[in-house]
């Protein structure tokens, strides 16, 4: 029962993998980015990588220097606002004062260093680029969506083994079989004073990894036309038996007013109903016997001791 070698081994690698791979991840980016910023890129990797919860690597987000993201258009190296030309390959990078050299802005009219007159046009210039930091951006979105996928891994694991594990026993019974079982007759006769409501009695059982969960469902407003489906849904969060009551135009539906159903997991389960595939109230009591008066193994009703 549970999930298979296999599939916890998957589970196991990817955990592993993410645990190992996005501290490396960060540990990268923020060595790069400290190099350039000319911060002490050693300890503040460390920070990022040993704080808990991405505390360090928060901190470094928040008071780590600023450094120019501009690029020389031409040859790509790292300039400055305050550069007029490339100091790698010459090119001009910005308007300057024809006398002194001092950067200046096109619209300016005068320098502010020798107050000589500046062009009408200052141009034959090529402006920087920025660079983009898409790094940020991946890393932080793998730490968002990392687990994200996880979770869905997880459930779908999950929701193969329980598939695999569960099996589930109906059986359409009639009051007149309970006759001698006087608590359950009189259980039934408590319900009818209020035929509004669905009512259950549920018997949970266990046997090394196997539980068992025994439902009798009596619906006291059934008629005729009633017919009566159940199915077991199994997932990360549990295993549950839906039952639906839906009306038929079959004159010869079952009519039944009475199910019985047995459900054989890994883990006890839960009971939702439905009428015409809207979830109605249920009142489940707890009881200390099978009401079923039956077993069911592998989809087949054999009678109890």
């Amino acid at each position: 029962m549970g999930i298979s070698y296999s599939g916890t081994s998957i589970v196991l690698f990817v955990y592993l993998t993410i645990l190992v791979g996005i501290p490396v991840l960060i540990g990268v980016y923020v060595y790069r980015d400290a190099v350039r910023r000319g911060m002490n890129a050693a300890l503040w990797t460390l920070v990022a990588i040993l704080a808990p919860v991405f505390v360090g690597f928060i901190i470094y987000l928040l008071i780590r220097n600023s450094y120019s993201d501009l690029k020389c258009p031409k040859c790509a190296a790292a300039v400055t606002e305050q550069y007029t030309v490339c100091p790698k390959c010459g090119t001009k990078l910005k308007a300057s004062c024809p006398n002194c050299g001092f950067p200046a802005e096109p619209d300016w009219t005068v320098c502010p260093r020798c107050a000589s007159p500046l062009p009408d046009h200052n141009d034959g210039f090529t402006p920087p680029v920025r660079k983009k930091d898409t790094a940020l951006g991946k890393i932080l979105l793998v730490i968002v969506l990392v687990p994200v996928l996880l979770l869905v891994l997880l459930g779908v694991f999950s929701f193969s083994s329980f598939q695999n594990a569960s099996s589930m026993g109906t059986a359409q019974v009639s009051i007149e079989q309970y006759e001698g079982h006087p608590e359950i007759t009189a259980w039934i006769k408590a319900c009818d004073e209020d035929p509004s409501k669905t009512y259950a009695l549920r018997y949970q059982t266990e046997s090394g990894e196997q539980k068992a969960t025994h439902y009798l469902i009596y619906h006291p407003s059934a008629y005729e036309n009633t017919e009566i489906g159940a199915s077991v849904q199994s997932g990360l969060f549990g295993t549950n038996i839906e039952v639906n009551l839906y009306d038929t135009s079959d004159p010869a539906g079952t009519g039944n007013q009475l199910t019985a159903i047995s459900s054989y997991s890994n883990k006890f389960a839960g009971l939702k109903v439905f009428s015409d595939g809207k979830k109605i109230a249920c009142e489940i009591t707890e009881v200390d016997y099978n009401p079923t008066l039956f077993e069911t193994i592998e989809k087949k009703s054999v009678p109890a001791n």
